[in-house]
């Protein structure tokens, strides 16, 4: 049995899809300021923007398929799907070390009991 990394038992969540949100636009000061001095054109983001601009860049549980999971598992249990080009899981040849999920930089991968 094989499963795509992001996927647990509730079915799919992000796959390997990689979906940017837009970057919202930066507050700057106007030109008639901006002439009278050398202060920084770019203002300062406030603290709500700021958190929604680290939360687009650092946007966990996605998995952008770099391969760290491929490159550390001892098993080779780890592909990559030829047609689609998404991360598989091949759960039949995992002996769960937890080694891809610890490695993972995103965190698309997590360590599930199974019931």
């Amino acid at each position: 049995m094989a499963a795509e990394a992001g996927e647990r038992s509730g079915g799919p969540r992000s796959g390997c899809e990689y979906v940017p949100a837009p970057r919202a636009p930066r507050r700057k000061r106007p030109a008639a300021e901006r002439i009278r001095d050398f202060d920084p054109v770019v203002l300062p983001e406030e603290p709500a923007a700021a958190t929604a601009a680290a939360a687009r860049c650092f946007g966990g549980s996605v998995c952008r398929a770099c391969e760290v999971c491929i490159l550390i598992c001892p098993d080779l249990c780890i592909t990559r799907d030829p047609d689609t080009g998404r991360i598989r899981i091949d759960l039949d040849w995992c002996k769960g070390c937890g080694l891809c999920a610890h490695f993972c930089p995103k965190g698309a991968i997590r360590m599930e009991l199974d019931r």
